[in-house]
């Protein structure tokens, strides 16, 4: 792989990686709730998924996904009902994620990870987005372990440094929100956002069919 193609596939997968998500929202909220050292767990668990759709995109079950609609529906509305599920639940609870000085116990590094890994792997397509952009830089016929060597950890990093702009980003955020008014907006604005991508997804799905 020569240098140009390489800035290729790092503009590409951190065009892919930037636009606001699920991902990018919990990682605020946990940084500006949870602190910034306890939201990087967030990051971890973003990379365990990541991890997942490279595994999967590379043994074709991509491909699989895209044969068999029915499959693919039940996946995407699976994680389109867990999206949901996480707004409603922030906004009934007025918009409290429970990491706060004094439940802060609640907010370990499992339960960070497990819930970012969920979150990740809620929607179906990040399958597709690494099977589009890899697919770009890998031929047939060439040298693919040679590609991948340089292309996995391409990726790694690139998902670390966003992911973790958007834990710097919840530092900030964090300061802002001086009173209790003022977070719980933030937060139901978080809840909100789970609920409107999930219906989003669902939407989407009923389109298609």
């Amino acid at each position: 792989m020569s240098f140009d193609q390489w800035l290729l596939f790092v503009a590409l997968w951190t065009a892919a990686s930037l636009p606001l998500c699920p991902n990018s929202f919990n990682c605020i909220a946990l940084s500006a709730q949870a602190g910034f050292r306890r939201s990087l767990w967030a990051i971890a668990g973003i990379l365990i998924a990541s991890v997942g759709h490279m595994t999967a995109t590379l043994l074709g079950v991509a491909a699989l996904l895209a044969a068999n609609a029915l499959l693919f529906q039940a996946i995407k509305l699976a994680g389109a009902a867990y999206l949901i599920w996480m707004g409603l639940s922030l906004w009934r609870r007025g918009g409290r994620i429970e990491f706060d000085d004094s439940d802060r116990s609640a907010a370990t590094p499992f339960a960070i990870v497990r819930r970012a890994v969920l979150i990740s792997l809620s929607n179906p397509k990040a399958v597709f987005a690494y099977l589009a952009v890899f697919s770009q830089f890998v031929e047939p016929g060439g040298d693919i372990a040679a590609r991948l060597l340089v292309l996995v950890p391409t990726s790694i990093a690139v998902t670390v440094l966003v992911y973790g702009g958007y834990c710097l980003l919840g530092i900030g955020i964090g300061r802002l929100m001086s009173s209790a008014r003022r977070q719980r907006w933030f937060n139901r604005t978080v809840g909100a956002f789970y609920v409107l991508a999930g219906a989003g997804l669902t939407l989407s799905e009923g389109k298609r069919g």
